[in-house]
């Protein structure tokens, strides 16, 4: 059987964890590299929920998007994620901003999704670019609505788009490189009422579209892969939902 380091080395492979933001906690957080790994529960988020879930189902390993450590900790008590996983024999490896930025990762996954044409990874990596048959704002913000099954904010929602650029989670920083890479408009999970108007000013359409529903559609993929990695593991998707309504 694989062992816990196995997993990490292929993740390692197609999200490099190197390749990880400053600030960002990705790779292998909980548990024994040794330990021989015979189901995993894949997950955006890592939660106490979903550790529970994990020993419900006898795993042996969570791959989760984010990191199930990620600020500062100065106590790991009864219902503290990383103590529920530790305490019951679990390993976690999480894979954040090194599968955003990867090929085929969270934003690749978002522009396939959403139908763009010509997918391509911008300079840096941080976010895709692709077009769309020309229409609006407002016009493609419905379309991102309906794919993603998510509520969705907008601002310049008359001007024209062909070129667009996405970026899951909370992107909104590579907006500034998206408008002079020449996107008419920037789709990300989550931006806040002063970044809405940085966008208005730069004359660039702005969607958002929920941190959750644009990352989590690349938790089902990433799956895949490690199943066609290692065919006599046993991958569970966790069962997971926006923990933001909309009344």
């Amino acid at each position: 059987m694989p062992k816990v380091n196995d997993i990490y080395n292929f993740i390692d492979k197609i999200a490099p964890f190197s390749l990880q933001e400053e600030w960002d906690n990705s790779g292998f957080l909980v548990g024994e590299s040794e330990k021989e790994v015979k189901k995993v529960l894949v997950c955006l988020d890592c939660t106490e929920k979903t550790v529970k879930q994990a020993v419900e189902l006898s795993c042996d390993l969570i791959v989760s998007h984010h990191p199930i450590i990620f600020k500062a900790q100065k106590s790991f008590t009864d219902n503290n994620p990383a103590y529920l996983a530790a305490k019951n024999g679990l390993s976690v490896i999480c894979a954040h901003t090194s599968y955003d930025f990867a090929v085929d990762g969270v934003s690749d996954t978002l522009a396939k999704t959403l139908g763009l044409k010509n997918i391509r990874k911008s300079q840096t990596g941080e976010y895709t670019m692709g077009e769309v048959n020309e229409t609006t704002v407002f016009e493609l913000a419905k379309s991102v609505k309906e794919k993603l099954d998510a509520s969705v904010c907008l601002c310049n929602e008359e001007k024209a788009v062909k070129t667009v650029a996405v970026c899951g989670g909370a992107g909104f920083e590579f907006i500034f490189d998206a408008k002079n890479n020449g996107a008419d408009v920037y789709i990300t999970g989550e931006s806040d009422h002063h970044e809405f108007l940085d966008a208005i000013s730069l004359d660039i359409g702005l969607i958002t579209a929920g941190h959750f529903e644009t990352e989590v559609i690349a938790v089902k993929p990433l799956k895949e892969k490690l199943e066609k990695e290692f065919a006599d593991v046993e991958f569970i998707l966790a069962q997971q939902s926006s923990p933001i309504k909309h009344i």
